[in-house]
């Protein structure tokens, strides 16, 4: 179900339950990988491509459920340095990036929306 574009879709129209339903398959499978040994490259590629790297899809989850969007960009960094997926090294650098950004989000909370609108603000001269 996790790499097929109705079921992701689907999920992530469903808001805050549908992005958690995804971090907790994409938790299953890291689970399972570790288990079996399972090393195909293909499904975390489509993985990262449908849920992180996708500009709308990653926005959708990121607002909807950032606990979830953060679990699921670990999970694939997990992925990544436990040897199940050998990714290329700019998709570990943007997901790294996401990571960092989604936890600072979080960290700071609403005061950093506050203040980059005070600092655009500013910048506009209000």
């Amino acid at each position: 179900k996790l790499l097929n574009p109705k079921w992701a879709e689907s999920m992530v129209e469903q808001g805050s339950g549908g992005a958690f339903e995804v971090s907790q398959r994409m938790t299953a499978l890291i689970g399972w990988g570790a288990t079996t040994r399972f090393k195909e490259n293909w499904v975390f590629d489509q993985s990262a491509d449908t849920y992180a790297l996708d500009g709308e899809m990653a926005r959708k989850l990121r607002e909807s459920n950032p606990e979830a969007f953060k679990n699921i960009v670990g999970r694939l960094l997990e992925a990544n340095r436990r040897g199940m997926w050998d990714a290329e090294a700019d998709k570990i650098e943007q997901l790294l990036e996401l990571y960092q950004d989604i936890d600072d989000e979080m960290e700071l909370g609403s005061s950093a929306r506050y203040i980059a609108q005070s600092i655009e603000a500013l910048d506009q001269g209000k």
